[in-house]
């Protein structure tokens, strides 16, 4: 009779160790899920270069259109609402190439930094590292995570690069 109670009391204890590794487990896949889906939360929270580099080419092709419609003026008045004349809404101006790109107003970080306030607005500029290089006028602006896009002030030409590990 002993030995029929110990080995219930056995099969018992089993019992119990396998729920406790189980419950463990699955705390543990848990766990892992969800600092992976918070992780990406904040990824997906924070606008992408690279969105901004498709947003910068289309905003490039509406600034090289209107500087063409207004007969290629040196400095082209940016209006981005035009669909009523009483509704126009200009965020700026910017100077433009006789290749009918934007260009630099002083060619240094703070010239690049000020285009691309004009062409892309203010919210994105706190969030991302911005370089010049002066041998070939070339902007550089650098995300958090180390892609970038690159401008080139004389040919208008841009460029997305992937983060080098």
């Amino acid at each position: 009779m002993r030995l029929l109670s110990q080995q219930k009391a056995e099969s018992e204890l089993l019992g119990i160790y396998g729920k406790l590794i189980a419950l463990i487990i699955l705390l543990l896949v848990m766990a892992y899920i969800s600092f992976h889906y918070f992780g990406k939360i904040n990824q997906t929270a924070q606008p992408s270069i690279q969105v901004e580099h498709s947003r910068l080419l289309n905003v490039l092709g509406v600034v090289r259109s209107q500087w063409l419609m207004r007969s290629k003026p040196d400095i082209l008045q940016l209006d981005w609402y035009s669909d009523d004349i009483d509704s126009v809404a200009s965020t700026g101006q910017v100077r433009m190439s006789a290749g009918g790109w934007p260009i630099l107003n002083e060619t240094s970080v703070a010239g690049c930094r000020q285009l691309l306030t004009e062409l892309l607005g203010q919210g994105y500029m706190q969030q991302i590292e911005t370089r010049f290089n002066s041998d070939k006028e070339i902007c550089r602006y650098i995300d958090e995570s180390g892609e970038s896009i690159s401008y080139q002030n004389s040919s208008g030409r841009v460029i997305f690069l992937t983060a080098t590990n």
